[in-house]
């Protein structure tokens, strides 16, 4: 059995503010972010079953808005990310997709620190302000 996909969705990024009707059963959990360190957004994420992964990619591109914004899912093999109306796959560990990946979202005038993809694997919100460390005690 294939490993489930995570999506990371903006919900500011979608036509109407609202993730597709047919989408929504998949919901897991929402939480506030800080976008770019300026901008205060609702991320909802979804549990993705692997065999829905390419269709709920395509879903997320056609209701993701023109410009600015993309969702993406990943599993610990594969990324899809989903520009409008445009879907990229990136394997892990593959630094031509992830340029690639960079080269289109550009088309969309998505700033490229908005697009660390390589280091979301390991990271959610690779963009996120620092935060300092917590002193032991």
């Amino acid at each position: 059995m294939s490993e489930p996909l995570r999506a990371v969705v903006i919900t500011e990024s979608l036509e109407g503010g609202q993730l597709p009707e047919a989408l929504r059963p998949l919901e897991s959990h929402r939480y506030p972010h800080l976008l770019d360190e300026r901008t205060q957004v609702e991320i909802v994420e979804l549990a993705v079953p692997a065999a829905q992964g390419a269709a709920v990619a395509l879903a997320l591109a056609g209701a993701v808005l023109p410009r600015l914004y993309y969702a993406h899912l990943l599993d610990s093999r594969q990324m899809l990310v989903a520009f409008p109306d445009t879907v990229v796959r990136i394997g892990r560990d593959d630094a031509a997709a992830v340029e690639r990946a960079q080269s289109i979202g550009a088309l969309f005038d998505i700033p490229t620190g908005q697009m660390r993809f390589a280091e979301m694997w390991d990271t959610d919100h690779p963009d996120a302000p620092a935060r300092p460390e917590t002193p032991a005690r």
